[in-house]
Parts: C-alpha cells; sequence; structure tokens
C-alpha cells in the first residue's frame, strides 16, 4: 500500500490541476515560450541537455485557450540553431503558431559521428528518434489547444527530416504540408534510424500514409546536394544513401498525391545571392487529391543557399513560403498556381497575370528500342533501364545531346 502525506497530496493534486488548466497562451514576438520547460518534449530517445522546444504563439491566434492558426515547425540545418527563428520567422504577421526545436548537432536523417548504432538499428534507444520526438511535440501541442493544420519548413538538414515527416504522416504526425529548401527525398535507403516513423520515401511505404502538399526550392548549382541526385558529402562516404534528382522527387510526391503526371513550368526571375544567373523554372503539378499542392522551383547556377533567393522580389524565406502554407488553408476552392505572391505581406494569393502555360507531356513510347548507349546528361548510371523503373517522370529526360529518353525505349 502506498500512503500519501498530506504534503504530497497537496502537491499531486496542485500538479493535477495545472494539467488540467493547461491553456494555450499568446507570447510576444521576439519572446517565444519554453515548451521544453513545462512538458517531457525532451525526455525522449536518444534527447540530451541539449535539447529544447520554443513555442511562438500570437495573440491574434488565441481566443479562450484554444487555436485554429497553422501550427508551423520550424528546422534548422546541420549545424544550425533555433535562436534566429523567433524574430525572423515573422508568425505574428503570418497569423501562424511557431514551434522551433532544435536538433541534437542537426537532424539524426543520415549516417552521424554522434550516432551510437548503425542505420539499420531500428530498435536503437540511445540515437536521436527524430519522428518520435516530433510526434511527441505536436501531441503536447494540441493538448494545450493548438488544433490548427500542421506544417513544417526545413532548411538543408532540416529539409530532409520535412520529407521524411511527410512521407511518414499519419495519426502521430498529420503534417498537412512541407515546405523544403535545397534537399530533396532520398531514394535509399527504405529506412533509416531509430523508431517506427524512419522510411525514406513512398516506396517504401508501399504509398500508404496521407496526402502531403509539397514546395520545395533546389539550386541547380548546389554542390553539397545536387540537383542531378547521387551521394553527397553530408553522408560521409556511406554510399547506401543516395539522393533522388530533384525533380524525381518531385514526381515521387505527385504520384503519392495523386497529381496529373505532366507538369506546367514558367520560367521566372530571380535575383543572385545564391550565385544563380538570375532565372529560374517554376514548375506545377495538378488536379492533385485532396487540394493538396505540389510545386518546385529550380533556382538556376544557385548554390546550397537557393532557400534565400527572391522570385521576382519576393523571398522565398519566408513570404513565398507563407503564401504556400495560406493556399493550403484554402479548403473552399482547388489551390491555384501562385508563383508571384503580392505585397503587402502576408502575401495574398491571386491567379496569374500571364497566358496559361502548355504542361510539358510525357512522350509516347510507341515503336522505340533499346539503346544501351543512351544515358541522361546528368549522370552516367541514368541509362534505358533506369528510365523504365519510372517512365512517368523520367521519359521527358535528355542525354547531352537534347535526345529524349521516350525516343530509345522500347
Amino acid at each position: 500500500m502506498v500512503v500519501f502525506t498530506s504534503g504530497a497530496v497537496a502537491l499531486l493534486v496542485g500538479v493535477l490541476i495545472n494539467y488540467a488548466d493547461a491553456a494555450l497562451v499568446s507570447n510576444s514576438k521576439g519572446s517565444p515560450q519554453v515548451l521544453s520547460d513545462s512538458s517531457g518534449v525532451c525526455t525522449g530517445y536518444g534527447r540530451t541537455s541539449e535539447c529544447e522546444v520554443q513555442l511562438d504563439v500570437p495573440s491574434q491566434c488565441v481566443s479562450n485557450g484554444q487555436s485554429t492558426c497553422p501550427v508551423v515547425f520550424y528546422l534548422h540545418g546541420a549545424g544550425g540553431s533555433i535562436t534566429g527563428f523567433k524574430n525572423g520567422s515573422d508568425v505574428h504577421t503570418y497569423d501562424f503558431i511557431g514551434v522551433y526545436p532544435k536538433g541534437e548537432n542537426g537532424w539524426n536523417t543520415g549516417p552521424k559521428d554522434t550516432n551510437q548504432c548503425e542505420y539499420t538499428e531500428f530498435e536503437c534507444t540511445t540515437d536521436p528518434d527524430e519522428g518520435d520526438f516530433i510526434a511527441s511535440i505536436i501531441s503536447e501541442v494540441r493538448s494545450l489547444g493548438a488544433n490548427g493544420g500542421i506544417y513544417v519548413i526545413g532548411n538543408s538538414n532540416g529539409a530532409a527530416l520535412a520529407h521524411r515527416l511527410a512521407v511518414n504522416a499519419g495519426d502521430q504526425l498529420p503534417v498537412k504540408g512541407i515546405v523544403t529548401t535545397v534537399t530533396q527525398l532520398l531514394a535509399s535507403p527504405e529506412r533509416s534510424g531509430p523508431g517506427t516513423l524512419n522510411y525514406n520515401n513512398h516506396g517504401a511505404t508501399g504509398g500508404t500514409g496521407l496526402k502531403v502538399s509539397v514546395l520545395n526550392i533546389m539550386g541547380t548549382g548546389d554542390n553539397l546536394i545536387p540537383y542531378a541526385g547521387g551521394s553527397s558529402g553530408v553522408f560521409g562516404g556511406n554510399d547506401n544513401f543516395q539522393l533522388m534528382p530533384a525533380l524525381e522527387s518531385m514526381a515521387d510526391w505527385a504520384s503519392h498525391n495523386g497529381c496529373s503526371s505532366v507538369y506546367s513550368s514558367e520560367t521566372v526571375n530571380t535575383d543572385n545571392k545564391a550565385g544563380g544567373d538570375g532565372s529560374g523554372e517554376f514548375y506545377q503539378w495538378e488536379n492533385c487529391g485532396g487540394g493538396t499542392i505540389v510545386e518546385h522551383y529550380a533556382i538556376n547556377g544557385a548554390g546550397h543557399s537557393a532557400g534565400n533567393t527572391e522570385v521576382d522580389g519576393v523571398a522565398i524565406t519566408y513570404d513565398i513560403s507563407a503564401d504556400f502554407i495560406k493556399r493550403c488553408e484554402d479548403t473552399e476552392s482547388p489551390p491555384t498556381v501562385s508563383p508571384k505572391p503580392q505585397s503587402p505581406v502576408p502575401p495574398t494569393p491571386v491567379p496569374p497575370t500571364k497566358a496559361p502555360v502548355t504542361p510539358t507531356k510525357a512522350p509516347s513510347i510507341v515503336g522505340c528500342f533499346d539503346d544501351p548507349n543512351w544515358v541522361g546528361k546528368f549522370n552516367d548510371l541514368h541509362d534505358c533501364d533506369f528510365v523504365g523503373e519510372m517512365p512517368e517522370a523520367r521519359c521527358g529526360w535528355e542525354n547531352s545531346d537534347g535526345e529524349l529518353a521516350s525516343l530509345w525505349m522500347g
């Protein structure tokens, strides 16, 4: 039998009352609440004393301790921090609730020197379980009364985690949309790291899971995370980790979301802060299931800081990102393309003013033959057999002479 003293009973009752009375409260800009100080979100596998989670709640988002404002996670890159989000995210302008979690020297989405387990040891309890971590934060903010759609904005290593969270979207991770800069989906391995929320692409999950809106931004001149996919120096020489080509990654998302297999594209003007040539290409996949949005910006010649680019005078971080989330929240009608958000912020989506873009259709594959000499212009491993594994996404690929893959496939 357990015997409580009167003091212990009073303490227990006080804790229960405080828990029962827990409700969402707002804070001023620049002074986020430290969610990890008042909850157990930092007690999961692989978390250390470095763990911190900030919660940024604008006053206009709270009514009687409840909120329907979008809940947006902001994920820093490897070696980054959450310091700048409290002033830089502008959630108080956009009417978003901001969540700023701090990773353990980045996010455990690939080989890390600090990991104690192999990436195939899914039962590992010593390395960070990122899916469980984010799921616990979502559960906590929901318990406080933050009931809006869940979104994730990530850069580089943070974008890698955003992709993974969205691939594993479901009851624990009810992710509605992601914005990912300078990282695409992993082609392999199928799973990596601790836990069960660790699948890396839709082929690995068998196509199950929620449909998730995706806005992705990549620099075609990125030497760290190649636009053409393949290996990367961030994997420390582990060739088991391979990135999809950027457009194949987007085709994977489009297929998962039930979008049309063809896309439309248009050229946009950019600045050259990330080393680009002042131009980019905007891609959109239409007729997606559940009103989801699938969009991609290829910033021509830009490097690994492509997320800092302005498109037609509007910053990707975070004006275009906020416009994307606003459009995802518009459930009254299907979302429409808005590659040029309008000022003042927060941007208001408007129909494009230029003539409609003719979709680029996958070429017909008839009367063709297999040419063993044809390879894609970005990677010699992209031969006809490779194209044939995913023809709807790859038939439009060219070799160095400009010849389409579809001309050589039988």
